[in-house]
C-alpha cells in the first residue's frame, strides 16, 4: 500500500473555541457568537492532540482505492522561527495511527510545520517534505463566527521547495463551524483544503 499524500481527518483541525461573552455553564445555541482568532491564537500557543477518525485514496497495487482507519492529531505548541523572510511562530502537526483499503492494513504517519504570524496568529504557510506553500495574503481569521457557518479563508500558492522557482499549483482552505450541542459555551471548527494543480485542475481535496 502507497501513494496516502494527503487524508480527510474527522475532527480535522477541531479546534474548540468559546462563545463571546458566554460563562462556563452557559448554553451555546447556533445563534451564538464565538471567536475564531482566539481560537486559533491559543491553538498555536497551547497546541492540540485528539483521536481521530482518517478516510481517503490510497495507491493499491496501482489502483486508487478507499481507506479508513483511525490515529491520533497532534499540534506541538508553536515555537519563534522565521517564515519567507518574516518573523513568525511555528508548528507541527502530527498524524499517526492505521489505515485500511482493499482489505490491507497498514501504519500511516505523515506531518507538516504551518507557520502564523506573531500578534494576530495569521496563517502565512505551510511545510512539508515535497511542498513549499505560502499565503497569497496571510489568512486572517474572524473574530465572530456563529455556528453552522463557513467561509473562505484564503489561497496558498504552492512551491516545490523555498525558491518558490517551481509552481506546483494553489490550495484554496475553508473554515466551517460545527453546530453546537448539550450545554457547553464552546464548539468545534474544521478546516479543510481543495488542492489545484498548476492547470488549476481540482487534484485533492482534504
Amino acid at each position: 500500500m502507497q501513494g496516502a499524500s494527503k487524508i480527510f481527518i474527522t475532527a480535522c483541525f477541531a479546534i474548540l473555541i468559546t462563545a463571546c461573552g458566554g460563562g462556563n455553564n452557559a448554553a451555546a445555541p447556533s445563534s451564538a457568537n464565538f471567536d475564531l482568532q482566539a481560537g486559533i491564537a491559543k491553538m498555536v500557543s497551547n497546541g492540540l492532540h485528539a483521536n481521530v477518525a482518517l478516510s481517503g485514496t490510497v495507491n493499491v497495487n496501482g489502483v486508487s482505492s478507499a481507506f479508513t482507519g483511525s490515529g491520533t492529531f497532534t499540534r506541538a505548541p508553536g515555537i519563534s522561527t522565521t517564515f519567507n523572510g518574516a518573523t513568525a511562530f511555528s508548528q507541527t502537526t502530527t498524524v499517526a495511527g492505521t489505515i485500511s483499503a482493499a482489505g490491507q492494513a497498514t501504519p500511516y504517519s505523515t506531518s507538516v510545520t504551518d507557520y502564523y504570524a506573531g500578534g494576530d496568529s495569521a496563517f502565512l504557510g505551510e511545510v512539508s517534505g515535497s511542498e513549499y506553500d505560502v499565503a497569497e495574503a496571510p489568512f486572517s481569521y474572524p473574530t465572530m463566527v456563529v455556528g453552522g457557518s463557513s467561509g473562505t479563508l484564503g489561497t496558498l500558492s504552492r512551491y516545490t521547495d523555498s525558491t518558490m522557482s517551481v509552481s506546483r499549483g494553489t490550495a484554496i482552505v475553508s473554515y466551517s463551524v460545527m453546530t453546537p450541542m448539550g450545554s457547553g459555551s464552546s464548539v468545534g471548527v474544521a478546516v479543510t483544503t481543495k488542492i489545484y494543480d498548476t492547470q488549476s485542475t481540482l487534484i485533492e481535496p482534504t
